[in-house]
């Protein structure tokens, strides 16, 4: 018998018995069953159903399709099969297809085998594609890059991540400038986008927004 079957079989032994239980419970009477003997039959049950449980192997979900490293984007959407839980991608594969997956205040590192990418585009870029040739696709990309990034309620790591992405999309389609919306709270988040931006490439320079622009809640990058 494979381990889920058994398992399983465990589980409904462990159900039946308790179900019996009761039954014989409400038959004879509390008179006839002390709260002690209850008791011992309540644990007796539950350590049965919790060996039952550690006993059943959970299978994996199966990626859709086998990624390669270079698949992977600083700032995509993905989904960590075996946690269940989608994220975005916040470092590179390294030479063993493990890369660093950031999930809310959750940062693991994760091999691309346990990875699903997430069909969703950033809200700031459009991809089209024309169909050309004798039935082959030939991706023509079009990227229609708006001026400005929110990157508002996004923890420091997410939203680095994914103004990286922003800005060489931006650079490839030749803005002199964006808008980066951060806004005010705590000033964290500004922060460490402003000590990114220091150190960015095609950075030329930057500074907060003036009155109509945002004021502090907002950062203008002139592009190189």
């Amino acid at each position: 018998m494979q381990a889920n079957e058994k398992a399983h079989a465990i589980l409904a032994e462990a159900k039946e018995t308790a179900d019996e239980t009761i039954r014989n419970f409400h038959k004879f009477g509390k008179e006839n069953i002390s709260a002690a003997d209850m008791e011992r039959e309540r644990e007796r049950l539950r350590k049965k159903m919790e060996a039952a449980r550690s006993g059943m192997k959970k299978e994996p979900a199966k990626p859709k399709k086998e990624y390669k490293p270079s698949d992977f984007r600083l700032g995509e959407s993905v989904k960590v099969l075996s946690m269940n839980l989608n994220g975005t991608v916040a470092s590179l594969p390294d030479n063993r297809g493990n890369l660093t997956v950031q999930m809310g205040i959750l940062r693991s590192q994760v091999n691309i085998s346990d990875l699903e990418i997430i069909d969703e585009k950033p809200s700031y870029l459009q991809k089209t594609g024309r169909q050309t040739g004798k039935g082959k696709l030939k991706m023509n990309k079009s990227l229609s890059v708006g001026p400005e990034i929110n990157l508002l309620g996004k923890t420091v790591d997410e939203a680095i991540a994914e103004l990286d992405k922003y800005l060489d999309d931006a650079s490839l389609a030749h803005l002199s400038s964006v808008r980066i919306v951060h806004g005010k709270g705590t000033g964290a988040l500004r922060n460490g986008i402003h000590q990114f931006l220091r150190r960015q490439k095609h950075v030329k320079s930057f500074r907060l927004g003036a009155f109509g622009e945002g004021d502090a809640g907002v950062t203008i990058a002139e592009l190189k």
